[in-house]
């Protein structure tokens, strides 16, 4: 885990930034009023056709019907050059009220995706619960495997990019957590849902 403002690393039980000072009462301080935000997709900047939109549903509904403790929430939408994309990620992710009541802290699985395309800018965050499996490199390199796309302004290929390289992920990661609680994590294909 790295810091959204400095990006220094941080151990997940800091309390603030030991290089910046950085913790959730200073940044709602200086952020100022979280924009409207809605829970799930969110294309404030209208990138999406309504067919293209229809698919991504489609993709996040099949993602969480195959890991139901984990909700996707994607924010399209024009910000400021003026804080890095992170720090907004952080910020939207935390006073957003996404995610659920059921799903606070440890039991937040969530995952936010954040698209600034007028900035080309893209960030992406996880929720506590994942976030001693799911490590800072694993999310760069998802956003690195869109690249490509995202410089051709071809968004719903990359957002699906995206979306495939989490379901991977989070693959790994219930076979990494169920070997180390002894859990059987086989994909059982044969299971009507598919899920883990």
């Amino acid at each position: 885990m790295r810091c959204p403002y400095c990006r220094c690393e941080l151990d997940e039980r800091a309390e603030e930034c030991a290089g910046c000072r950085l913790n959730y009462p200073r940044t709602l301080s200086f952020m100022g009023t979280l924009p409207q935000i809605q829970p799930g997709i969110q294309d404030a900047a209208a990138i999406l056709e309504r067919r293209e939109m229809r698919k991504l549903e489609r993709r996040v509904e099949k993602l969480e019907l195959r890991f139901p403790q984990t909700r996707l929430h994607l924010v399209v939408q024009n910000f400021s050059a003026e804080h890095p994309m992170d720090l907004y990620a952080f910020w939207i992710f935390n006073a957003g009220f996404m995610a659920d009541e059921t799903h606070k802290g440890g039991e937040n699985r969530d995952l936010l995706i954040l698209l600034d395309p007028v900035e080309m800018k893209i960030a992406m965050m996880v929720g506590y619960g994942l976030e001693p499996w799911v490590d800072q490199h694993s999310l760069d390199r998802i956003l690195q495997d869109a690249d490509h796309f995202l410089r051709r302004s071809e968004w719903l290929a990359a957002l699906m990019q995206i979306l495939e390289d989490i379901d991977a992920l989070l693959v790994d990661t219930a076979q990494v957590v169920g070997e180390a609680l002894g859990l059987r994590t086989e994909y059982d294909p044969g299971r009507f849902d598919g899920s883990y």
